[in-house]
């Protein structure tokens, strides 16, 4: 029983009884405690107790009853909460992985025969997917649980204790920061395209090579956003582009994390490429062709793309960022100032960022100690 006796100076025996137990909150997805003082005897207590439960359970199951599958769940998400919660790059991917996905696999099951063994099950056959992939498929399907927690449709998350597996992939093992050799190779050949687009392209590589700035975040800028006299660039806005076609880009001051709105150092070396860049480029958007129309980034994206494969190279827009970071953190700087470039909502991501370079210079320190050489 839930029922404690404690000592109380208005109970006419010196003592009262408290009721107290925990229940699982369907909205919050969270374990709740229950507590009611002041009872005079055990009977009142144990009656209130018995009814409070009942009270409960009747709003924690009000909707369980009702068959509503995984389809249904999602649908309703997305014209629910989507929306409100999340951005628009992210509701598109959820709903490509959705429907690549779990639909067929999952979608006409209904939410609430959706347990651990089913769950499991459904990974254990992923395993020769990424391991990224299955963690991404088990956000979405997270965030899906969740909301039917909410709705009242379960009572809790299925995946609680579902393990995660899978093969690592040719793009994940790759490495993840380049080095300027390759860097110059890329820039080299988008010169000998010679083209306005091309010009365009070195300069968006630029602006990322020395800010660490998203991709979206570079096709977004303005002039006005460069200020040459405080050296600094305001980062406050992204381009809107997944599954866009080039009518239908946009830009949006909604950010991936409130920390993503920043005001960046603007460093010497690329204060005078952007000089250089303004002095032929009339336009508004700094990334923008001849006419000033926006650029789908998923254009420079396939251009890297198709330039690092004939080159023989690994190189996407993102090592830009990941390469500024390890660099900050191989170089010793403050790793506080290093999360605050780099726009890290948790210090946490940059901390990973540190500790993966120490263990790379406590290697380096290693075979300076003893150098690799014939044993005889």
């Amino acid at each position: 029983m839930s029922i404690r006796k404690r000592t109380s100076k208005k109970a006419p025996d010196g003592y009262s009884y408290q009721v107290y137990f925990s229940y699982h909150d369907r909205y919050t997805d969270e374990k709740k405690m229950f507590t009611k003082s002041g009872f005079y005897t055990y009977e009142d207590a144990l009656y209130y107790e018995k009814k409070m439960k009942i009270e409960l359970d009747q709003k924690h199951y009000m909707c369980s009853g009702q068959k509503v599958t995984m389809n249904q769940i999602f649908n309703e998400w997305l014209n629910l909460e989507a929306s409100y919660y999340y951005q628009d790059n992210t509701i598109i991917d959820y709903k490509n992985r959705y429907y690549k996905h779990i639909e067929q696999r999952l979608g006409s099951v209904l939410v609430n025969e959706v347990d651990f063994r089913l769950l499991q099950n459904y990974f254990n056959e992923n395993e020769q997917i990424g391991m990224a992939t299955n963690y991404k498929l088990k956000e979405v399907l997270s965030v899906l649980f969740k909301f039917s927690i909410k709705c009242g449709y379960i009572s809790s998350n299925p995946l609680n204790y579902v393990r995660i597996s899978g093969k690592d992939s040719a793009r994940s093992s790759q490495a993840k920061v380049y080095t300027d050799k390759d860097f110059f190779r890329i820039i080299d050949e988008l010169q000998a395209i010679n083209t306005y687009r091309s010009r365009v392209y070195i300069t968006a590589l630029y602006i990322g090579r020395y800010t660490g700035m998203r991709i979206s975040e570079v096709f977004a800028l303005d002039k006005d956003d460069f200020c040459f006299a405080s050296s600094t660039i305001c980062v406050n806005k992204k381009m809107v582009y997944a599954n866009k076609k080039q009518t239908e880009l946009k830009v949006c001051n909604e950010m991936k994390s409130k920390t993503s709105k920043s005001i960046l150092p603007f460093h010497k070396d690329l204060k005078t490429i952007m000089s250089e860049w303004f002095d032929v480029h009339p336009q508004k958007h700094v990334i923008s062709d001849e006419d000033g129309s926006y650029i789908n980034p998923k254009q420079l994206e396939y251009t890297l793309w198709k330039i690092s494969k004939q080159l023989g190279i690994h190189f996407n827009y993102h090592m830009l960022r990941h390469t500024l970071a390890s660099r900050m953190a191989e170089k010793g700087a403050d790793m506080k100032a290093t999360q605050e470039i780099l726009r890290h909502a948790n210090i946490s991501t940059t901390m990973n960022i540190y500790t993966h370079v120490n263990e790379k210079n406590k290697e380096k320190a290693l075979y300076k100690a003893f150098p690799i050489q014939r044993v005889k």
